[in-house]
């Protein structure tokens, strides 16, 4: 009995777990998702891409969904690991979209970071950590909302330019 019991209950459970990873698989399939990570390959050769699931409270803005959570790995020439974290929403309207974005527009963000604008897609900011461990760039444009974020400025900046791009050609 007990042993029916827990074989029902996996069942169910992978069951469930693999609806969430289809579901996750076909948002990921978006036109723009496809096309910012074929840029970031052709731009960035030995990056691995490692999609994730998102965990986090329920967003500011209700329309808001994730086309896509990712982390970008490599290994520099230096034999030092590097990785970016990229994550793309898609929300109802622009209004939505800047909406998304005011904790950092009203600097209301974590203790010990810091907020400045940053010219990137129609509204952009870049939080830094106190001691600059750690970038993220956050920026709109239109109905797509993005977070780049990394150990590395120069590596935040590369890969938000690079899905800044994509959003344009979409």
């Amino acid at each position: 009995m007990m042993r029916n019991r827990l074989l029902t209950l996996s069942i169910v459970v992978l069951t469930l777990g693999m609806l969430v990873l289809a579901t996750h698989d076909v948002r990921a399939e978006t036109p723009l998702v496809v096309k910012v990570e074929n840029a970031i390959r052709s731009t960035e050769p030995g990056w691995q891409c490692t999609r994730g699931i998102l965990n986090a409270p329920p967003p500011l803005v209700p329309s808001q969904r994730p086309l896509v959570v990712e982390a970008w790995d490599h290994t520099s020439k230096s034999g030092t690991r590097e990785s970016v974290e990229v994550m793309i929403f898609q929300v109802d309207s622009s209004t939505d979209a800047k909406t998304s974005l005011s904790p950092v527009r009203q600097d209301k963000v974590a203790r010990g970071w810091k907020v400045k604008r940053l010219k990137i897609g129609e509204e952009g900011y870049l939080p830094t950590l106190k001691n600059g461990g750690r970038f993220e760039i956050q920026f709109c444009k239109g109905t797509i909302v993005a977070s780049v974020s990394s150990d590395s400025f120069p590596l935040v900046d590369r890969f938000a330019q690079i899905v800044a791009a994509q959003i344009d050609s979409a």
